[in-house]
C-alpha cells in the first residue's frame, strides 16, 4: 500500500534507512572485528617469524665461528620459540593446521637434539680434529629443520596479510555499496516525494506570485497528500483574508483621499451653486419686470450650473463607491480631466497642469481604480512642488518589442525637487512615507503599484535631484489581458 501522506512517506523512508544503516553497520562491524582478529594473529605469527630468524642467525654464527655464546643464544631463542608456540597453541594450531603444529614441535625437539650433538662433538674434539662427516650431517639436519621453521612462519604471515587485505577490500566494497545504496534510496524517495510535493509546492509558488501581482485566485486543493492539501487549504484561507484586507486597504486609502478632496470639491461646488443662487434671486425679485430673453438666459444659466454641480457630485460618488473590478473602455483624456476636477480645489494657482493626450486615445481599465492611480500620482506631484511649477501629463500608444504587444505609455512629470537616491527603492513599499505624521499613510504609491499590476502593467520612476520626477506607466492593450482581476 502506497502511503498517502508526506509524513507516512518520510516515516517509511526513515525506517528503511535505519534498517539499511543497521545492516551495513553490522556488516562493517563484523568485517572490522575479523580484521582485528587477523591483526592479532599476524602479530603472533610475526613474533614467531622473528624468533625463528633469531634462531637461524645464531645458528649461522655458530657454524661460522663455533663460539659458545652463539650456541647459548641459539638455545635461548629456541626456548622462547617453544614457549611462544605453547602459549598461543590454539591460535597457532588454527593458523598453521594441527598437522603442521605437531610437526613444528617434533622439528623443535629434533633441531635441539641435533644442535646439542653438534656442540658436543665440537666440545670433545678440537675443531681441526672433529669428525667431519658427523659435523656435516648435523649441520645439514639443523639447516633443513631451521628452514622448515622459517618457511612455515613466512607462509603463514603472508597468508594472514593477504586475508587482511581481502577484508579491507571487502570493507571498501561495503562502504561503496552503502554510498550507492543511500544515493539510490535518496533518489527514490526524492522522486516519490517530488511527484506530489514539489508539484503541489510549485502550484503554491505560482499562486503566491499571482498574489504578489494582485491576483487573488484560490489554489486548487485536489492533491493526494494530506499535509499538502492542508497547506493549500490554509493558503486559500490566507488568500481570502488578503483579498478582503486588500479591498479594505484600497477603500481606506480611497476614503482618506476622499476626505482630503472634499474641501476642494466643496469649493468647486460653491461656484455653480453661487451662480444658481444669484440667478434664482434675480428671477425672484424682478420676475415680472425682466424681458423674456433675459429670463431665459438666467434659466439656462441655472440649468448649466446645476449640471456642472451634478457632474462634480457624480464624479465624487463614482470615486468613493465600492465596486468589483470591472473592465471598461474609456477615453484616457476624459478620465484624466475628471480626475483633475476632483483635485481642482487643492490645486494652487502657482501650479499648472498640462495635458498632452490624443482625444481619441482609448484604454480598457477599471475606471475607479485607474482614477485612484492618477489621483494619487497627481496629488503627490502637487504636494512636492514648493513654489511655482508645472505638472505635465502625456500619453501615447507604443509597441513594446521586448514584450511583443501594443501598450499605452503614460508619463506624469513634475518640476519638484526629485527623490533622493537612498529612498528611491522604498517609495512603493507599504507604509513608507516622508510626510509628517498625520499627513500621509504611506499607502498611496503602494496601492498605485498594486493597481497597475492588477491591470497587467508596469510602473517605473525616473528622478533627478532638483529637476523633478517622472512616473512612467505602461498598460497593455485589453486584447492581451488573459483573465479578470479579482
Amino acid at each position: 500500500m502506497v502511503p498517502k501522506g508526506i509524513r507516512q512517506k518520510i516515516t517509511l523512508g526513515f525506517y528503511f534507512l535505519v534498517i539499511c544503516i543497521i545492516v551495513i553497520a553490522g556488516l562493517t562491524y563484523g568485517i572490522m572485528y575479523r580484521v582485528g582478529n587477523k591483526i592479532e594473529s599476524l602479530e603472533i605469527i610475526d613474533d614467531f617469524l622473528n624468533m625463528t630468524l633469531e634462531v637461524r642467525r645464531f645458528e649461522k654464527n655458530y657454524f661460522l665461528y663455533g663460539k659458545e655464546e652463539d650456541f647459548l643464544d641459539n638455545a635461548t631463542f629456541l626456548d622462547k620459540l617453544a614457549k611462544h608456540l605453547l602459549q598461543n597453541s590454539i591460535l597457532v594450531t588454527k593458523l598453521v593446521g594441527e598437522h603442521n603444529y605437531n610437526d613444528l614441535w617434533q622439528s623443535i625437539h629434533a633441531y635441539q637434539e641435533n644442535f646439542k650433538r653438534l656442540h658436543g662433538i665440537n666440545i670433545t674434539s678440537a675443531p681441526s680434529h672433529a669428525p667431519i662427516e658427523d659435523s656435516l650431517k648435523f649441520e645439514k639436519n639443523i639447516r633443513t629443520i631451521g628452514k622448515k621453521f622459517t618457511d612455515i612462519a613466512e607462509h603463514t604471515s603472508k597468508e594472514e596479510r593477504k586475508k587482511i587485505k581481502q577484508l579491507l577490500s571487502t570493507t571498501g566494497y561495503v562502504l561503496l555499496f552503502s554510498v550507492l545504496l543511500f544515493i539510490a534510496i535518496g533518489v527514490f524517495f526524492a522522486t516519490l516525494l517530488a511527484r506530489d510535493i514539489v508539484r503541489s509546492l510549485k502550484v503554491l509558488e505560482e499562486h503566491t506570485k499571482r498574489i504578489s501581482r494582485g491576483d487573488f485566485m484560490l489554489a486548487p486543493v485536489g492533491v493526494k497528500d494530506e499535509e499538502v492539501r492542508s497547506l493549500l487549504q490554509a493558503f486559500n484561507r490566507m488568500t481570502r483574508e488578503l483579498r478582503m484586507h486588500q479591498r479594505q486597504l484600497v477603500q481606506s486609502e480611497k476614503l482618506a483621499s476622499l476626505g482630503t478632496l472634499l474641501s476642494g470639491v466643496a469649493h468647486e461646488l460653491n461656484n455653480p451653486l453661487s451662480n444658481v443662487s444669484s440667478s434664482a434671486q434675480i428671477l425672484a425679485e424682478d420676475l415680472d419686470e425682466l424681458e423674456k430673453d433675459f429670463k431665459n438666459g438666467l434659466i439656462n444659466q441655472i440649468l448649466e450650473q446645476s449640471d456642472r454641480a451634478r457632474d462634480i457630485v457624480r464624479t465624487l460618488l463614482e470615486f468613493s463607491r465600492i465596486t468589483d473590478f470591472t473592465w471598461q473602455e474609456l477615453f484616457l483624456k476624459d478620465l484624466f480631466e475628471k480626475t483633475i476636477t476632483l483635485l481642482r480645489g487643492q490645486l494652487p494657482t502657482r501650479i499648472e497642469i498640462n495635458l498632452d493626450i490624443p482625444p481619441d486615445l482609448k484604454i480598457t481599465v477599471d475606471k475607479q481604480r485607474m482614477q485612484q492611480v492618477f489621483l494619487n500620482l497627481i496629488k503627490n506631484a502637487i504636494d512636492v512642488i514648493p513654489d511655482d511649477g508645472s505638472i505635465w501629463i502625456s500619453c501615447r500608444e507604443i509597441i513594446r518589442k521586448d514584450k511583443g504587444r501594443r501598450e499605452v505609455e503614460i508619463l506624469i512629470e513634475d518640476s519638484g525637487p526629485g527623490i533622493p537616491a537612498e529612498i528611491r527603492d522604498k517609495i512603493f513599499d507599504p507604509f513608507f512615507t516622508t510626510k509628517d505624521v498625520g499627513h500621509g499613510s504611506g499607502l498611496g504609491l503602494f496601492i498605485v503599484h498594486d493597481i497597475i499590476e492588477m491591470h497587467g502593467g508596469t510602473i517605473r520612476v525616473e528622478t533627478r535631484i532638483g529637476q523633478g520626477t517622472t512616473f512612467i506607466i505602461w498598460l497593455p492593450d485589453r486584447s492581451y489581458v488573459t483573465g479578470e482581476a479579482t
